[in-house]
């Protein structure tokens, strides 16, 4: 609580009954003092008012995922800088004060018609800040490689040209055997994704090509060819950075 004045926290806790009787007896001294607060205290009143008179629209399910995940966080990075009995205090405490914020904010945009908005900002994390605008812990991104709609593995075979037709036949029928890569960046994604132009490759390795690194991309044509890239390091979305490119017969994989 602000020495100076009561904080969002402190006056909602008060208009709500949470306080234990010695904060809410301070509290209440403080607001017959302090005209400041006491105009918070009717803010928050008139806020309360408002959730009362507009129903608020269900919560998307990931929305309040993602929610938890940032209070939890957040209550987690507050336990190692205070006592247990604190920590719990503030994990509850600032709990109910997102949920209340997040509640006023879905009912006000619900009157303007502007629900769509609290769907896109919740999303991004703005409204999950605490009152001194510092910003909630979010939760790690998810792994990328998990999404690729292929998967890369590492062969370690060291591709040569003289031989590159015969090396990916020899590959592709063991490549469901063969360890994966363990991350797939955004941008080798954009580099298959942009040699393969929407089809499913049968190998992608990233393995040597003449003693450098490479990644070879292997996509059906028809029914009896397989399309052969081989791209360098540089490889994305924008530049293939195609070293090498031949057609050789289909084998089953």
């Amino acid at each position: 609580m602000n020495p100076a004045h009561l904080d969002h926290d402190a006056l909602a806790d008060l208009a709500e009954g949470l306080l234990d009787d010695a904060h809410a007896a301070s509290a209440n001294a403080h607001l017959d003092s302090c005209a400041e607060c006491r105009e918070r205290s009717a803010e928050i009143a008139e806020v309360s008012r408002i959730l009362a008179d507009v129903p608020v629209p269900p919560m998307p399910a990931e929305v309040a995922e993602r929610i938890e995940a940032a209070i939890a966080a957040e209550a987690m990075a507050t336990a190692k800088v205070a006592s247990i009995s604190h920590h719990r205090r503030v994990r509850e405490r600032g709990r109910k004060w997102h949920l209340r914020v997040i509640g006023a904010a879905a009912a006000t945009l619900v009157v303007v018609g502007a629900g769509a908005f609290l769907g896109v900002e919740l999303m991004r994390g703005s409204l999950l800040g605490s009152d001194d605008h510092t910003a909630t812990t979010q939760p790690p991104p998810a792994d990328r490689s998990r999404t690729a709609p292929f998967t890369v593995v590492r062969s370690g075979t060291a591709y040569r040209s003289a031989t590159l037709g015969d090396q990916v036949t020899a590959v592709v029928p063991k490549s469901r055997s063969l360890p994966a890569a363990d991350s797939v960046s955004e941008r080798l994604q954009g580099c298959v994704q942009g040699i393969t132009r929407g089809a499913k490759p049968v190998l992608v390795d990233a393995a040597t090509y003449e003693s450098r690194e490479a990644t070879i991309v292997v996509v059906p044509t028809d029914s009896a060819t397989w399309r052969v890239v081989v791209a360098g390091p540089s490889c994305s979305a924008d530049d293939p950075a195609v070293v090498e490119e031949t057609t050789i017969p289909a084998r089953t994989p």
